[in-house]
């Protein structure tokens, strides 16, 4: 089970005003990579555009390297195999996400050039529509995620997206959400 303090404490500073969004997202991945044990934690949002569903990172930690990291926006057809898989199931469990159904096309050029093997995602959403996902990757070797990581991303995921849903629509990402 995570150690809830520090998120709650964290979660509580958004919601009175005394951090902004991008320190929350900063502070919450890095929470995340620590509580899981993962190389590389994400917050990651469905966006509808006019070419269609794109996939935006609010925030990456870096745990190797002990820092954020920018990711671009990701978009074409296998984000809809990703999104898919994440509202049929509320996560995805890849050790092996190169291959795996959800995550192969969608990641295939990316993993390779980071050397990511596995990949753990927990949904969230915000109104009862599907919104984003948290995310936990391994790299340099594989992975088996646990079902007792997954409740805790999930359990994560829960009470920091309240935070975040806290935000005005404008603040959040200036878009909206993809719908199922």
């Amino acid at each position: 089970m995570p150690h809830n303090f520090p998120l709650q404490e964290l979660c509580g500073q958004m919601d009175r005003g005394e951090i902004d969004r991008e320190e929350f997202v900063q502070r919450c991945t890095q929470h995340v990579a620590r509580e899981i044990g993962c190389s590389r934690a994400g917050i990651w949002i469905f966006v509808e555009t006019a070419e269609g569903r794109v996939l935006r990172c609010l925030g990456m930690y870096d745990a190797i390297r002990g820092r954020s990291a920018q990711v671009s926006d990701e978009s074409g057809p296998q984000v809809s195999a990703y999104f898919d898989a994440l509202a049929r199931h509320g996560h995805v469990l890849a050790v092996d996400a190169r291959s795996h159904p959800a995550t192969a096309g969608f990641f295939e050029q990316k993993l390779l050039a980071s050397d990511v093997h596995s990949l753990m995602a927990a949904s969230f959403g915000i109104n009862g529509k599907l919104f984003g996902a948290y995310t936990c990757t391994q790299v340099g070797e594989p992975m088996t995620w646990s079902l007792r990581q997954l409740a805790a991303l999930k359990e994560i995921g829960a009470r920091s997206s309240l935070a975040l849903s806290g935000a005005t629509t404008a603040q959040l990402l200036q878009t909206m959400p993809a719908h199922l």
